[in-house]
């Protein structure tokens, strides 16, 4: 029984050694002082440093072993158990740097109870009691000894050492969690990890590059050309086909094929700053030959700009102009040549830009974009509704081999110069060569070619003499400094999208012996300047919206072959003074709006090959003099509102081959001089007023193969001369007054022969056809 009580009396006072222990050390934790909760320490009662009571016994939880006492961390105080006095209890650094030796000893275990240690001695039974209160002795004071420095260096902020120390047992225990391994070789774990992400993050950008190499539309700039420009990456697919050297066939390339090798020079190029004393010197070049406005140069967003950014910065050729001073005192012929030739290549470059460039193109850029610039300040209502946005995709050149490249623009695809002088040839003797010299075709039909055409193009290339842009998309007005263009003997502008009206200046045109702008959406009226134009040969404008008169000026032009106005808006009547176009062989006037008369002077065309009036709103007789043109092979004047018959004198129209009178107003007899017209093939004079009986002589024009004369006043029996028109293979005779019956002769032409639509319905009620299809 009194072995029990020891034993018990024993574990007891352990217990409380241990609590009291744990308390010092999370006061020592939180910054406060420390106190030991003696017996022996009675006399300390009367100072003002707070004191914890311990619990009862009765409260204090039984345990086996000492294996059962709580963390240091499970109990700690609230903080309403500080002293209310303030910071004079706090241990900071003002107060203590270190632990008091005697209260260290004690939480060290080193002050154990002297009753207990004079009733009790060291036996064996506590050997291993001693070993696990010399490794919490250890435990202790490490704990002790971190919160002593951590509180010392903190001066008083105790409030935060408690975090600390958990922060402190949480990295503890992740780095517990680890496995072994790792931890031996975290480092070249690391390493090898770092290693490869960036073996990753290098194949990815490779693929980019190689997927943004593969598809054009990706491009934001010519890959070939070096620059940092927004312009569209549009290359061609193929090789040029023009006529070359062979000693350079085997330079000639295509830009997209070449972007590999010269995005290493491009990206060198990137990395020099814009040369702006080159740049203004070149920019007031520009603005001396009156070749770009102040307003474009100064603009980023414009081709212009884009343009001589690549001329001075990223052009691989890296031409400059001469300096002003050298200027001032002259320069030779050949010095001239080079600075017209980077004239021409910058305009080559603004041209490129301007229609490669999807924002610019798309109108989102001033100084020659769809809006208009300062060339065009406003667009027409029409305009605006055949406005469309492109795609980056859509916009792409069909060819562009060597264009904005390290090659001369004599090279460029479309691109023919003149041919060097032999003075400064370099061998060169052909007009495909390596070099920028004067300009003398551009030539880039069919090429897909989206935007406008800026003022550069024309004020550049001095000595151009054929411009071919047919068969694009190009939009906006013909610029009115087309005028420029002096040595211009070709212009080719149709199928495209040009707008406005015609500049007036296209009468400065003097050497100009084609001008073809039809098939667009040209307005206005045909300038009167276009009389000056005195070489022209050609001038087709048909296919627009162009309406006015016709300017009596257009006499003018007594070297005109051929004159296509048709399907305009064109009014009022067809001049006189067309008579003196005595060169002309093919006048087509047709699907406009004219009034009057057809004018007698149209008799002296001697000539004229083809006449095209058909829907107008012509009235009057037909011409007498139009007999006179025996060399005359079509003649189209249907769909009007003429009247009168038609005169013997047409007769004399041997060689016609197509006589086309239906639609009008016409009466009386068809003359027998008709059978002049002995080559005539087609015969249209259906919807009129005619009268009298089919003359017989019709069955002498043996090469008559279509024939309408219904819905007229025919009247008596259909000749049978008509049998012998074994070529015959329509024959349409519907709503006259014929009677009788067919002839047995036509009849055979629908079994021997090649008749095969032969109609004659509401004619007399006497009439019969046997051999009619219609019946």
């Amino acid at each position: 029984m009194l072995d029990s009580f020891e034993k018990e009396s024993r574990l007891h006072e352990r217990r409380l050694a241990r609590q009291r222990q744990m308390r010092l050390m999370e006061e020592a934790a939180s910054g406060l002082p420390l106190h030991v909760n003696d017996d022996d320490d009675d006399d300390n009662a009367n100072n003002n440093e707070m004191e914890y009571e311990m619990p009862p016994p009765s409260h204090v939880e039984e345990v086996d072993s000492e294996d059962d006492v709580p963390s240091m961390y499970s109990g700690i105080h609230n903080s309403n158990n500080l002293n209310k006095n303030g910071n004079d209890n706090l241990w900071s650094s003002a107060n203590s740097k270190d632990l008091d030796d005697s209260k260290l000893k004690f939480v060290m275990g080193d002050n154990t109870n002297n009753n207990s240690n004079n009733n009790y001695d060291e036996t064996a039974s506590y050997s291993s009691w001693t070993e696990r209160q010399k490794r919490e002795h250890d435990e202790s004071r490490h704990l002790i000894m971190l919160a002593s420095r951590r509180v010392s260096s903190s001066s008083g902020r105790g409030g935060t050492l408690e975090m600390e120390m958990r922060d402190e047992e949480r990295r503890s225990r992740r780095y517990n969690k680890c496995p072994v391994w790792f931890m031996l070789h975290r480092k070249l774990i690391c390493s090898l990890c770092l290693v490869m992400a960036l073996i990753v993050m290098g194949v990815l950008i490779g693929q980019m590059k190689k997927n943004m190499g593969q598809d054009g539309a990706e491009w934001p700039m010519n890959p070939a050309t070096g620059g940092s420009s927004s312009s569209g990456m549009t290359s061609g697919t193929s090789a040029s086909h023009e006529p070359m050297d062979s000693s350079n066939e085997e330079s000639t390339h295509n830009p997209q094929d070449s972007s590999n090798n010269n995005n290493d020079s491009s990206s060198n190029n990137n990395q020099h700053e814009l040369d702006m004393i080159k740049f203004e010197r070149i920019k007031d070049r520009l603005l001396e030959h009156q070749i770009s406005h102040a307003s474009t140069l100064e603009d980023p967003t414009t081709a212009q700009y884009k343009a001589l950014q690549w001329i001075v910065r990223d052009d691989p050729r890296q031409l400059d102009v001469m300096p002003l001073d050298d200027v001032e005192t002259g320069l030779t012929g050949e010095q001239v040549d080079r600075e017209e030739g980077l004239f021409e290549r910058y305009a080559l470059a603004v041209f490129w830009f301007q229609t490669t460039d999807l924002a610019i193109v798309n109108g989102g850029s001033g100084g020659g974009s769809r809006n208009g610039g300062p060339d065009r300040p406003f667009r027409t209502e029409e305009e605006e509704e055949d406005e469309v946005e492109f795609t980056m995709q859509e916009i792409q050149w069909r060819e562009s081999t060597n264009w904005l490249t390290e090659k001369g623009f004599c090279l460029w695809h479309g691109v023919i110069c003149h041919p060097v002088p032999q003075s400064t040839a370099h061998g060169a003797s052909s007009v495909r060569y390596d070099d920028d010299f004067h300009v003398a075709i551009l030539n880039l039909t069919e090429n897909n070619i989206h935007g406008l055409v800026p003022r550069e193009v024309y004020m550049a290339f001095t000595k151009m003499q054929a411009l071919d842009l047919s068969w694009n998309e190009l939009g906006g007005a013909i610029g009115r400094e087309i005028g420029a263009l002096r040595d211009l003997q070709d212009l080719f502008l149709q199928s495209n999208q040009f707008t406005g009206a015609i500049p007036t200046t296209i009468g400065e045109l003097g050497n100009l012996y084609n001008l073809n702008i039809s098939d667009n959406k040209i307005a206005g009226t045909v300038p009167t300047q276009i009389g000056m134009m005195s070489k022209l040969r050609d001038a087709s404008m048909f296919q627009n919206r162009i309406g006015g008169r016709i300017p009596g000026e257009i006499g003018y032009l007594t070297d005109l072959l051929a004159l296509y106005l048709d399907s305009n808006r064109l009014t009022g009547p067809i001049p006189t003074s067309i008579g003196k176009l005595t060169s002309l062989v093919d006048l087509r006037l047709r699907a406009n709006k004219l009034t009057g008369t057809i004018p007698s002077e149209v008799g002296e065309l001697k000539n004229l090959e083809e006449i095209q009036l058909y829907q107008n709103s012509l009235t009057g007789p037909l011409p007498s003099e139009l007999g006179l043109l025996d060399g005359l092979i079509f003649l189209y004047l249907d769909s009007n509102e003429l009247t009168g018959s038609i005169p013997e004198e047409w007769g004399g129209m041997r060689n016609l081959e197509q006589l086309f009178l239906s639609g009008n107003n016409l009466q009386g007899q068809i003359p027998d001089t008709i059978r002049g017209m002995e080559v005539l093939q087609y015969l249209r004079a259906s919807d009129n007023q005619f009268s009298g009986t089919i003359p017989t002589d019709m069955g002498k024009m043996l090469k008559l193969e279509f024939l309408y004369l219904e819905e007229n006043d025919f009247d008596g029996l259909i000749p049978s001369e008509l049998g012998e028109l074994h070529k015959l293979q329509l024959l349409k005779l519907d709503g006259n007054n014929l009677s009788g019956q067919m002839p047995s002769e036509i009849c055979k032409l629908r079994t021997s022969f090649f008749l095969v639509n032969l109609t004659a319905s509401n004619n007399d009620e006497s009439f019969f056809c046997a051999c009619c299809t219609n019946y």
